[in-house]
């Protein structure tokens, strides 16, 4: 009886030790489990200010670029200006097959008053357009080069031969012509490269609007012509 019931009671306790020992045995698992996450986050903070310190740094060190080449070049807007325009041979026949003939002489100056920025122009076209839809002439100049504080004058002619019109158009235009004198608007397209000491920039597009430019249709209006500055974006 008493062995049977020490052994009963050493089969209990066995048990019991059995039972409780899984247990016990996965607190330090679940504590470097934990222990392995805070580690991994702690990495990933980290890596995340490291990254926004590296690009505030590089924030801050292009300005400070541009603020130098600023300081150093202080680059002035390249001025363009339609100087002198005369118009000649001006006809339009009537609706509905209207038809423009024409002969536009231009001048458009262009000043660069930096004194370390030069200019080279690849290839220069001009416009010469009635309104935003009808284009009359197109022209195109020379590639050339303009050094700093320089000023240029690009002297162009732009014919019409036969140029189809719209009918609302051709109906403007006659009333130009009897009252004598044509509002165009001139406009002049580029392909160019800024120069900076030896080194010269990538190609950017480069396009002057002129509006409105208002040519006298008598021989003596050429004397009374009214400059018209341009407005300039490039990209």
């Amino acid at each position: 009886m008493i062995s049977a019931s020490i052994q009963s009671r050493f089969s209990r306790d066995a048990c019991a030790a059995t039972a409780t020992a899984p247990k016990n045995a996965t607190i330090p698992a679940m504590a470097n489990r934990g222990v392995s996450a805070d580690s991994g986050r702690a990495r990933r903070v980290a890596v995340l200010r490291c990254l926004v310190a590296a690009l505030v740094v590089t924030i801050l060190l292009a300005g400070l670029v541009v603020l130098v080449f600023w300081l150093v070049v202080r680059p002035k807007p390249i001025d363009y200006t339609v100087t002198r325009a005369v118009v000649r041979h001006f006809n339009v026949t009537p609706p509905p097959d209207a038809r423009v003939n024409a002969t536009f002489y231009l001048t458009l100056t262009t000043d660069n008053p930096n004194r370390r920025v030069s200019m080279f122009y690849d290839w220069v076209q001009f416009q010469v357009m009635y309104g935003e839809a009808t284009q009359l002439a197109v022209a195109d100049a020379p590639a050339f080069g303009q050094p700093h504080r320089n000023e240029t004058r690009l002297n162009v002619r732009a014919v019409a031969r036969s140029v189809p019109v719209a009918e609302q158009a051709a109906r403007e235009l006659g009333h130009d012509l009897a009252a004598g004198e044509v509002a165009v608007d001139v406009r002049m397209r580029a392909r160019v490269q800024f120069k900076v000491g030896g080194v010269r920039s990538r190609h950017y597009s480069l396009q002057a609007f002129c509006s409105s430019v208002v040519i006298g249709l008598s021989p003596s209006s050429a004397r009374s012509f009214k400059s018209v500055p341009c407005y300039v974006a490039i990209s």
